[in-house]
């Protein structure tokens, strides 16, 4: 094959890079479907415990990105794409700057290899900076923490949006006033609006927010701050696990202890253990 023959084809990976990253930047799944071939694979030779390498098949690989652009809002890619002695093959370097719609920002770097058959990607190998990914794990910590600072100030408005539409919050120890589980955003706040109705002692006091690795948990330990209006004093530490979709908070299981058995009156906002 000559030079001159081969230049076409090169040409075309590079324009196949160029509309990758594009379609990747707009969000356009359509657009970066159509860039795969029906059995195509996606891999990432070196991934975080428990965040899969590999997929197979067109559907499978658009279906793991929408999941991904679930959690993100603006997409900012720079990239450079060069052809490959074989014209079959073409290189990206490339840097992100990506929003999460659950706050703060996410970014990373790395290098992709492109495999290509008539115009069509059927390998993608993409090698990042794990470090950068792992450092994405700390944004949901960073929700967890927002999550019961505002619970703290009261700010049940803000506090609602962070919640998924079908979110689920549940107790072992929950009060007899507070059915366990309470299901649907709306219903979660309405709950918790009502049971700090006019409190003023009511706090809480995060002391840990751990995310998992292998799963989209949140670890939350917390003491919660109760007595007389003005003369809070903190409660015996207890733990929250939170769970994530969309980067929204989908479950909040919480494993306070139980109230005393003379405090009768006692309720327990969702995820507290704080008496009112």
């Amino acid at each position: 094959m000559t030079e001159q023959s081969a230049e076409p084809r090169t040409e075309r990976s590079v324009r196949v890079v160029d509309d990758f990253y594009r379609a990747l930047q707009a969000r356009d799944l359509d657009a970066f479907a159509r860039l795969w071939a029906a059995d195509a694979v996606y891999q990432v030779p070196v991934t975080p415990d428990g965040v899969p390498g590999e997929f197979a098949g067109r559907e499978a690989i658009v279906a793991g990105l929408g999941g991904f652009f679930s959690l993100f809002g603006a997409v900012r890619f720079t990239w450079q794409a060069e052809a490959m002695a074989d014209p079959r093959r073409a290189l990206a370097t490339w840097e992100m700057e990506i929003e999460l719609l659950a706050g703060g920002t996410y970014r990373n770097r790395g290098a992709s290899v492109f495999q290509l058959e008539d115009g069509l990607i059927t390998r993608f190998t993409e090698h990042v900076d794990t470090a950068a990914f792992l450092a994405l794990f700390s944004a949901r910590a960073a929700t967890a923490h927002r999550f019961f600072a505002l619970l703290d100030g009261g700010d049940l408005e803000a506090w609602g949006e962070l919640w998924h539409p079908h979110g689920t919050w549940s107790a072992p120890h929950a009060p007899q006033r507070l059915p366990s589980p309470v299901e649907g955003r709306d219903e979660i706040v309405a709950a918790c609006r009502e049971l700090l109705a006019g409190d003023e002692s009511f706090g809480v006091e995060v002391t840990g927010a751990h995310a998992a690795v292998n799963s989209d948990a949140v670890c939350v330990q917390y003491r919660p701050r109760t007595g007389a209006a003005g003369q809070a004093a903190p409660g015996e530490e207890a733990v929250a696990v939170l769970r994530f979709e969309g980067g929204l908070v989908s479950a909040w299981h919480d494993y306070a202890g139980p109230r005393p058995s003379g405090d009768s009156a006692a309720a327990v906002a969702p995820g507290t253990g704080a008496a009112r």
